[in-house]
């Protein structure tokens, strides 16, 4: 009997110490929707999560274990898990509201490769400085090419134009990026998050991805049966402004809406001088105010979905109005009678710009399983911009057409986009995408004048990427992408040019040589790309991440076809038909080191490109109105390198600094080393610096807090053909910022001022650098944002 209980007391030791458990659970926000990709370590593994936020281990075996959990944009999990039992776990990750210094960044919200920044609406907002592209030039390694105080386009380590490809919901934004006097149609106050990516971005994105992606993401969901808003009101002394932004989002079950919109005004705006130089030509600035630099925009948003846990179906519509004047000393010839202060500031003349961009897009997401997703996009865009000018500033003693006889330009754009995209998350942590794009484009004309001719445009891409997570040291991924379109420009003959040209007593054939502006062009265009990076945590503080690729870009319309006088570079600028793609190789590596109150980083980069496409000027000077020298749009090989170091460091509790410094260098290379000059529009070495005072609550004012700023550009002396040498330059600002609470209302405001001591700076990256005029003068901006 004895002999029998040893027995069964051994069987069910044996049993007991042999015994295993599951631990599983799901990960999502507060608004119950699922993070999909979230990274779980537990014990010596690590895994993702499935499209429905899941997660198991198993076996594990008795004991305590430590749990963490990360999801880019919110806050991590670490904890310590006791398992004595099968355990069954809900996470819900709180939002980071320092989405601006995350490290790392990848649309999954995997710890993965890219050298990505995310920026989040409340700091968007904090940060708002007048247009979309200006209010994200804090970030490391992108800046603002300005047109005046209520527009801006965005700049990534140097690159531009359309070179950078912005995404709003999936949806490439179509407008007229080729323009330096051309702002980007987007509302900064309507954007709920966005990604900037650095480096290689192209194989998702496809052509104009070269500098990077600015992904736009407005179709976070809101919470099960809740309802909220917020208003905003703000202004600015610098140019009078004042504006407001209100916000509604509601949900029931699977049912849910947003309205958003924007309103502001702005007058003429004030600088430092009272004087500029244009063409030898000396110009007053009266009042030190920049005549006919007034504007107003308008923008709508809405917004309509259903969610399901298979199905989800979103469809947002937005509308982006914007009008500003042209200051009249940069449109044309200098004309000192045409800068007199005619006594009203807020009053837009001729000449001034207007767009409309109107955009519906419509997201639909099949869960085909736990760990497959198929997503569709649709879309459509329409841009209509105007250039307004007086007829007879131009054409002396023509007669002016009868309908619009100001109109001197019109580009109506409209763009038709398709794509299809299948993920797949493997319960080995491996993640496989695929993805086909379809876009067409249709591009009509009007006005007097002539720059960018009627064309038609197509293309079809398809790509593959692949990313593996190791372990939660190691992680790669690959990708592929081949693309191929068709351009068909029509011809266009300007009767007025000839005419003019007749008058002034050339030959016929000269004049209807000039007149040609356009012949028929047919092209087509293929590309093939392809790139692979990987990510490694050197150890608990230290990160390495690089990738390598290829990019490219095709050719656009304005650069094979364009034949006329760009009033928004002070030039007459020529196509030519004979481009090829862009084509080019990137690399791009960041280590980063972090501490408990400390963290750093430093991104070095390169790109080498075969046919980079520029502007040459050919020594020729056009007989067209106002035009200047000729300049041709030619390719040559170039290098852009350079690098982004940025420091955060948290001290004596309540304080925080953070400084950004960059360099850029880039030159062609085809010409010899005579004829190798920098690239235009190179933003000068810089460093930003930002001191920060946290005051503990009181009374009514939660989380009060006091910044002092600082930027320093140094001389830009790298110059491009036709550039002029831009001068050193350092600025200082000033900020405090607290919420208000009264009872039960609760609003947060902020005052900044900019420029304190109204420094005269000349930004090498402004529209109106090539006149001389400098960036805004010393101004003070409140805000007050009220939720409920």
């Amino acid at each position: 009997m004895r002999m029998l209980f040893i027995v069964f007391s051994l069987m069910f030791s044996v049993l007991t110490f042999g015994q295993t458990y599951t631990v599983k659970g799901d990960v999502s926000n507060f608004n119950g929707e699922a993070l999909v990709g979230s990274t779980i370590s537990f014990k010596d593994q690590s895994l993702m999560s499935d499209l429905k936020g899941r997660f198991i281990f198993n076996p594990v075996v008795e004991g305590t274990y430590r749990l963490s959990i990360s999801y880019l944009g919110y806050m991590p999990i670490d904890t310590l898990l006791n398992v004595k039992s099968d355990v069954t776990l809900h996470f819900h990750l709180k939002e980071d509201s320092t989405l601006l210094d995350q490290v790392v960044v990848s649309t999954a919200g995997l710890k993965t490769i890219s050298n990505t920044e995310k920026v989040s609406n409340e700091k968007l907002v904090e940060n708002f400085s007048g247009s979309f592209a200006k209010t994200l030039a804090s970030v490391p390694g992108v800046n603002a090419m300005e047109i005046g105080a209520g527009a801006s386009k965005p700049i990534i380590r140097g690159l531009g134009f359309n070179r950078i490809a912005v995404a709003e919901n999936g949806a490439k934004q179509e407008g007229q990026q080729w323009g330096a006097d051309h702002g980007l149609e987007i509302d900064a106050f309507s954007t709920e998050e966005v990604e900037i990516i650095k480096g290689v971005g192209a194989i998702e994105y496809g052509s104009d991805a070269i500098g990077g992606v600015i992904k736009i993401n407005n179709e976070k969901i809101p919470q099960v049966h809740s309802f909220a808003g917020n208003a905003t009101i703000f202004g600015k002394t610098v140019n009078d402004s004042y504006g407001a932004s209100v916000q509604l989002k509601a949900r029931e079950d699977k049912l849910f809406y947003k309205f958003k919109a924007t309103g502001q005004e702005y007058g003429d705006y004030r600088v430092p001088t009272d004087r500029i130089n244009y063409l030898d030509t000396t110009i007053p600035i009266y009042g030190r105010r920049m005549k006919n630099t007034a504007g107003k925009g308008f923008a709508l948003y809405g917004q309509v979905g259903y969610v399901s846990n298979d199905f989800s179906n979103i469809l947002s519509v937005s509308d982006v109005y914007d009008k500003s004047g042209f200051f009249p000393g940069s449109h044309g010839l200098p004309n000192i009678a045409s800068v007199v202060d005619d006594g009203n500031h807020r009053n837009i003349e001729l000449p001034n710009q207007s767009v409309n961009h109107f955009k519906i897009v419509n997201t639909s997401t099949f869960n085909l399983s736990d760990r497959e997703k198929l997503s569709f996009v649709l879309a459509f865009q329409n841009n209509k911009r105007q250039e307004m000018s007086k007829f007879h500033t131009h054409f002396e003693d023509q007669v002016a057409p009868e309908k619009d006889p100001n109109l001197e330009l019109q580009f109506t754009l409209n763009t038709f986009d398709a794509s299809a995209k299948y993920e797949y998350i493997s319960p080995n942590n491996h993640k496989s995408t695929i993805g086909v794009q379809y876009n067409y484009q249709n591009n009509v004309i009007d006005g007097y004048g002539f720059l960018l001719p009627k064309f038609n445009r197509f293309g079809v891409g398809a790509f593959a990427m692949h990313e593996h997570f190791v372990n939660d040291r190691l992680s790669w991924e690959a990708g592929a992408r081949v693309d191929y379109a068709e351009i068909h420009i029509k011809p266009f003959y300007d009767n007025v040019l000839y005419d003019y040209l007749v008058d002034l007593g050339h030959s016929p054939n000269f004049a209807g040589d000039y007149a040609q502006r356009s012949s028929k062009l047919d092209k087509n265009f293929t590309s093939f790309n392809g790139m692979i990076g990987a990510k490694y945590e050197l150890t608990s503080k230290i990160q390495l991440a690089s990738t390598f690729g290829t990019n490219f870009r095709f050719p656009t319309a304005i650069e094979l076809a364009s034949n006329g006088v760009h009033h928004g570079a002070f030039r007459h600028e020529k196509g030519y038909a004979n481009l090829k793609p862009e084509q080019g190789v990137a690399f791009d590596f960041r280590a980063s080191y972090e501490t408990e109150g400390f963290n750093t980083s430093v991104s070095p980069y390169a790109y080498y490109f075969t046919n980079y496409i520029f502007l040459r000027p050919t020594g020729t000077f056009s007989v067209l109105p106002d035009s200047g020298q000729i300049y041709q749009y030619s390719q040559s090989k170039a290098l852009i390198t350079g690098f982004e170091w940025k420091v955060e460091k948290q001290f004596l509790k309540d304080f925080t600094f953070e400084g950004v410094f960059e360099y850029i260098y880039n030159r062609q290379l085809s010409n010899g080393k005579k004829g190798d000059y920098p690239l235009p529009f190179s933003p000068p070495m810089n460093f930003y610096g930002e001191l920060k005072y946290t005051f503990n609550d009181w009374r009514f004012l939660k989380q009060p807090e006091v910044h002092f700023n600082g930027k320093w550009f140094a001389r830009q002396e790298r110059i491009a053909q036709g550039e002029a040498i831009t001068p050193s330059s350092q600025s200082f600002g000033a900020g405090i910022s607290s919420t208000l609470l009264f009872g039960k209302f609760e609003a947060k405001a902020s005052l900044t001022a900019t420029n304190i001591f109204d420094t005269k700076i000349l930004n090498h990256m402004s529209f109106y650098r090539p006149l001389e005029i400098p960036e805004l003068g010393r101004s003070i901006q409140l805000m007050i944002q009220i939720p409920f």
